[in-house]
């Protein structure tokens, strides 16, 4: 079966799926109203992205056992269908009934933990060093936090994800990998069967079980072994700089300049958020983060198939850049919003 056929039928699953997941939610009155932290300004009910987490834990394990344990793609799908089905349980319940931060913590870190016994054997040649393993361990967490926190406004999360997976399906195919690219084309296509009722005009929030578990198959497919000598790390660092920059960057500057804060409570402080409040709105914002990630696209399918050994270079790049225009755009939002204030 081709990638695009893959992807075709998780898109009109996962739709189906995303349909019961709001009827359900509205009948046990699932729903976030509008507060002084949120971005939007109707109850909207959540938890709607179980319906394309199903297909995708569905999809991945299903392939990972057909494979064997022995494939190291096989082994990588069982262990992240794993880790992604701990993910999205945890999140699922934070979304019925509100957990302490460090439960879900917990979890994700044992979920970095399975995806790093998918993945060891084919990753080092060595086994991993307790320092090696607890850097993997907390980029892995923080890549699920990080598309957590951006999931703020209408398809924000969701558009960004799509357009990973979907360019590092193509890039496997490119490649001559086509069962690495059933993975990520599966899972675009999942998440564009959720699309239409989060963007334009959000009918539905994903919910944590969404977006936690999103940063979750993002950092799966990261570290997806390759059978060519195109590894999925660099290009999928690439496409999710957007979103980590904005969410580590804010972090970072919250952990520095607001010590007389608790950094890690909810705040509207991302600069997606101050430019939706600003006047963008949620659709300009959103369309702007997907121009920039349809841009970085471009760049990793014109390099990465002719000259992949140039593509740790464009990495350091983006991001160099991309900082400068974090800080730029920030400090002119703010005073903009100084000057109306």
């Amino acid at each position: 079966m081709s990638a695009i056929l893959f992807g075709i039928v998780a898109a009109i699953v996962s739709w189906l799926l995303t349909q019961l997941a709001i009827a359900y939610a509205r009948g046990a009155r699932m729903q976030d109203a509008p507060a002084a932290r949120r971005m939007h300004a109707q109850p909207t009910v959540r938890g709607a992205g179980i319906g394309f987490v199903a297909v995708i834990v569905a999809a991945w394990a299903g392939l990972g056992w057909s494979m064997g344990w022995e494939h190291p793609l096989g082994r990588w799908a069982q262990c992240a269908s794993l880790a992604l089905l701990l993910v999205a349980v945890v999140s699922w319940i934070d979304d019925r009934h509100v957990l302490p931060a460090l439960p879900r913590l917990a979890a994700h870190f044992l979920a970095g933990g399975l995806l790093l016994i998918g993945v060891a054997p084919t990753l080092f040649e060595l086994p991993l060093s307790a320092l090696a393993a607890a850097a993997a361990l907390l980029a892995i967490a923080s890549t699920i936090n990080f598309w957590n926190f951006v999931d703020g406004i209408d398809g924000l999360a969701a558009s960004q994800a799509l357009v990973l997976s979907a360019i590092l399906a193509v890039f496997a195919v490119l490649a001559g990998d086509t069962p690495a690219a059933w993975f990520a084309a599966i899972t675009a296509g999942a998440v564009l069967g959720f699309l239409p009722s989060n963007f334009p005009r959000a009918r539905a929030f994903m919910g944590d079980v969404g977006s936690a578990s999103l940063g979750c198959m993002v950092a799966a497919l990261a570290l997806q072994p390759r059978e060519a000598q195109w590894p999925a790390l660099w290009p999928a660092l690439l496409l999710a700089a957007p979103v980590l920059l904005d969410a580590g960057l804010t972090l970072a500057w919250r952990m520095l300049r607001r010590r007389r804060r608790w950094w890690y409570t909810a705040h509207r402080e991302h600069l997606y958020q101050w430019l939706a409040r600003s006047g963008w709105g949620h659709t300009r914002t959103t369309l702007v983060w997907l121009a920039c990630t349809a841009g970085i696209a471009v760049v990793v399918l014109l390099i990465g198939p002719e000259r992949p050994q140039t593509m740790l270079t464009a990495v350091i790049v983006v991001y160099l850049v991309g900082a400068l225009g974090w800080r730029l755009a920030r400090d002119r939002t703010l005073a903009g919003a100084r000057r109306r204030a």
